[in-house]
């Protein structure tokens, strides 16, 4: 119990770094989440409407096909202006183009010297060049129609049905996408770096503080065996840890209004919560080595285990794209088999299936916790002869 409350007091020391990862761990799940918004950009297909300037000289069957097809895809305006005034009003982008279908346009648009529609755009810009490519495309649609046998009305059919961008796709329509994955599982992938991140920088030193010669020392010739010192420390960092975890499921679950409480939640917390459990038995297996080295390089330290564990593990790089012998390393760490449970809770997993992971990832800890153990019991061994 000595101990206990030794780390705890010790812990008060470190609370600064706990704040700070605990912001970094904030600015991470507002930036996952906006991915997910509901203003989010959707991957969908939509028309870009442009405002133009017709004028339909010809009055025929074919300009009167031509407009309504401009009509349906832009905001067309009938206005007179001066050349100089549309001039003004396309270089100010007030309108994008300026469009001007000749008188005679239907009767000779078959011929070899057919009139060309007067188009009038800022070339600099890509929308007038668009607009120019739609009417080819129409205005050519229709001559191949009625070149292939078919009636003018019949040309001007087939070619909206041919061209018209609607006919093939359904705009502003999400597209759902059934390879991604849900906002749980991406929020939920990131938080073991998060407790892994403020739990050593908050714990660590503490468990390297105790490691010390002088409290080492200290705490040999007192009634504390080192079993139960080992076990008080497990028990410190495990407290540390369910506190880091109920504080980063409650952060992430602020922003999983949809999925709180139900069957996914509650399995993605669980496995959360044995990796947190996990964590405390880890920080035990330092407790078993000379500290004052370990402790004046512990930034670098850290570091290196949180980064390491998040890249073999699957939580910064997705599992299919790790390589099997990158897989074959990862497999010894926890967070490993927790993107793996995560992964199966994501697909609908059974629960059985799932246990397994949860088994490997306590595993770990049984084994860093049976390692603790057994490295202090060797110390005091070798020191005692």
């Amino acid at each position: 119990m000595q101990v206990f409350k030794a780390f705890f007091k010790l812990i008060k020391n470190y609370k600064i770094g706990l704040f700070l990862y605990f912001g970094l761990c904030l600015l991470m799940t507002v930036v996952v989440s906006s991915n997910y918004g509901d203003d989010a950009e959707d991957s969908a297909y939509s028309n870009v409407s442009r405002t133009l300037i017709v004028k339909d000289n010809d009055n025929s069957e074919l300009s009167k096909a031509v407009v309504d097809y401009l009509k349906d895809q832009h905001d067309v305006e009938a206005h007179d202006y001066t050349n100089d005034e549309i001039k003004d009003l396309i270089y100010s982008e007030f309108y994008t183009a300026y469009i001007e279908i000749p008188k005679g346009f239907m009767d000779k648009h078959l011929e070899d010297d057919a009139l060309t529609i007067k188009t009038l755009y800022d070339t600099a810009k890509a929308g007038g060049s668009f607009i120019s490519l739609q009417l080819d495309s129409f205005t050519g649609g229709v001559v191949r129609y009625e070149n292939a046998g078919y009636s003018l009305s019949e040309a001007i059919e087939n070619t909206n049905k041919s061209i018209k961008t609607e006919n093939f796709v359904e705009l502003g329509k999400k597209v759902e996408d059934d390879n991604s994955n849900s906002k749980l599982y991406s929020l939920f992938l990131f938080l073991p770096y998060g407790i892994m991140t403020m739990v050593l920088w908050c714990a660590l030193p503490v468990i390297l503080r105790f490691n010390s010669k002088e409290i080492k020392d200290r705490t040999a010739i007192s009634a504390i065996l080192p079993v139960k010192r080992t076990i008080a420390l497990f028990m410190g960092s495990t407290v540390v840890c369910i506190a880091v975890y109920l504080i980063l499921l409650i952060l992430s679950s602020c922003f999983l209004a949809d999925f709180v409480f139900t069957r996914k939640w509650f399995l993605s917390a669980l496995n959360l919560l044995v990796f947190s459990v996990v964590n405390g038995a880890f920080l035990v297996f330092f407790s078993s080595f000379s500290s004052e080295k370990l402790l004046k390089a512990k930034d670098m330290l850290i570091n290196i285990i949180t980064i390491a564990f998040a890249f073999l593990g699957g939580i910064f790089v997705p599992l299919e794209l790790l390589g099997e012998d990158v897989k074959n390393v990862g497999r010894l760490l926890p967070t490993y088999w927790y993107a793996v449970g995560l992964e199966k809770i994501e697909n609908g997993s059974a629960l059985s299936d799932i246990a397994s992971c949860f088994g490997m990832q306590a595993v770990f800890g049984v084994f860093c916790l049976a390692a603790g153990l057994a490295i202090s019991r060797v110390h005091l061994y070798l020191k005692e002869n």
